[in-house]
């Protein structure tokens, strides 16, 4: 989870998110949060799929997923540390009436995320094991359907 704060890219090529401007962005703005490099940065993934395969809107399945950025690149995407957070299953497709109400479990974690959790760190000396862990959402990753429900379009 802290592969990130020795790995930066030195000849400014983008080789992982850390080397990007939203990256740096964020470093810049809350530099608190940046001075903690075992601070998650996570990116929200979200995409509806009809898992019976036919054609028409009868049934959908949304999964969002959160992805762990502090990871090294090819364990980003790994599915093992990919975190199922929601699944929304229904008879109808997913509305932006009704896409508020099941995210705001999620919305209200990353909020406390954001303030800050008590973490262990199990490599570091007994004595410094605990520290406060927070997190924030970078970004988000979805089609034009899933843009318009998180944006409520």
């Amino acid at each position: 989870m802290t592969c990130h704060a020795r790995n930066k890219s030195i000849d400014g090529k983008v080789r992982h998110v850390l080397d990007s401007k939203a990256w740096q962005h964020i470093d810049n703005t809350w530099p608190n949060f940046a001075t903690e490099p075992r601070n998650v940065k996570l990116g929200l993934a979200i995409d509806g799929a009809n898992p019976f395969g036919d054609k028409n809107n009868a049934w959908s399945t949304w999964p969002v997923l959160l992805l762990i950025y502090n990871l090294p690149p090819w364990l980003v995407t790994n599915k093992f540390f990919m975190l199922l957070s929601i699944i929304i299953l229904g008879p109808e497709s997913v509305k932006s009436a009704n896409f508020d109400v099941l995210i705001t479990p999620l919305i209200e974690e990353l909020q406390e995320l954001w303030e800050g959790v008590r973490g262990l760190d199990i490599l570091r000396p007994i004595g410094r094991r605990q520290f406060i862990m927070r997190a924030i959402l970078m970004w988000t990753i979805h089609d034009f359907l899933g843009y318009g429900l998180v944006f409520g379009c």
